[in-house]
């Protein structure tokens, strides 16, 4: 999997997250497959907190996500 992280997809999760505390990343508008992506990086940063399910699944970075839920801003 080779997809790019921009700032600006981390930017729009990140205000989802702000704009519906508590919301799971189901309920994230956007391809599912980047906001779990983003998710994992904007966790990996510190800016968001929440109940996270890694899958068994990894690439060059690590685990990646599952499912994400009770997703907030720090």
């Amino acid at each position: 999997m080779s997809v790019e992280i921009t700032e600006e997809l981390l930017n729009s999760v990140l205000a989802q997250i702000k704009a519906s505390p508590r919301c799971t990343s189901g309920s994230l508008k956007g391809r599912e497959a980047d906001n779990l992506l983003a998710l994992r990086e904007l966790r990996r940063r510190g800016l968001i907190t929440g109940k996270f399910m890694d899958s068994t699944k990894r690439d060059q970075h690590g685990l990646l996500l599952y499912d994400a839920a009770q997703l907030e801003a720090l």
